[in-house]
């Protein structure tokens, strides 16, 4: 299987934890999306002094909500469809702890490619607590990951790949980073960051990836349709969202 360049532990050396979970990366602000939208329609609507610039600036920024949530659906339907295609392996991020016992709550957001900060399919980020070197956070808060993968064919083998890295940082959190700073002393020029032969993280990745393909194809044994391209999903959630606005 084509090996990803997936930079899936950017960690940023330097807590505790929420109710654990994989969870969407957009659902905090999902529901502040859609009044925002539905209020800006109303004044396009409603007030008729506004000049031309200001419907313009407007519509834009309705445009830039509505792909908010389009991104939030695609991340909800993968995020469903990996769970039907390899329960095992969502259920142990699901349910992932640190070395102290403490529940990790996985963000994921899928992204445009665009989007993206840094050239890999997908990213794991999270920083190591500097009072709590056991614990980690992320831009969601104390005791959380970030993981972000581009909208692709293959997003969903990206994402086995991403958890496997956590499944194996989370819990060896204080080893692998002593392990990261040997390994990889010059940061991002690293060809290949995570993935040397010797390194831990990158090995359980790569397995993640072997078990979510043999979950693939015993789902399609049992005669489940193949699942769509990411890619593909796009346009209908987009018309299917403008539609249910509409109504």
């Amino acid at each position: 299987m084509k090996r990803y360049l997936l930079v899936a532990t950017l960690i940023t050396l330097f807590l505790t934890n929420l109710s654990g979970a994989v969870r969407n990366g957009y659902e905090k602000d999902a529901a502040n999306f859609r009044v925002s939208i539905q209020s800006l329609k109303n004044i396009l609507l409603n007030d008729q002094h506004l000049s031309h610039a200001e419907r313009r600036k407007i519509k834009e920024r309705i445009r830039v909500l509505v792909n908010h949530m389009v991104y939030y659906e695609i991340t909800d339907t993968l995020l469903r469809q990996f769970r039907t295609i390899s329960p095992d392996l969502y259920n142990e991020i699901d349910s992932l702890k640190d070395s102290k016992g403490r529940i990790i709550d996985v963000y994921v957001k899928f992204i445009p490619k665009e989007q993206a900060r840094v050239q890999a399919a997908g990213m794991a980020s999270f920083t190591q607590a500097q009072d709590d070197l056991n614990s980690c956070n992320s831009e969601y808060g104390a005791g959380t990951i970030s993981v972000k993968i581009w909208i692709l064919s293959k997003a969903l083998w990206a994402l086995s790949h991403e958890f496997g890295h956590i499944k194996y940082l989370v819990p060896n959190l204080i080893s692998y980073v002593e392990f990261y700073r040997k390994e990889y002393r010059h940061g991002l020029s690293e060809p290949v960051l995570g993935h040397e032969w010797d390194d831990p993280s990158g090995k359980v990745a790569l397995m993640f990836e072997e078990r979510f393909r043999e979950g693939y194809f015993r789902y399609l044994k049992l005669d489940y349709k193949p699942v769509i391209s990411p890619l593909l999903l796009i346009s209908p959630i987009r018309k299917n969202f403008l539609q249910n606005l509409a109504d």
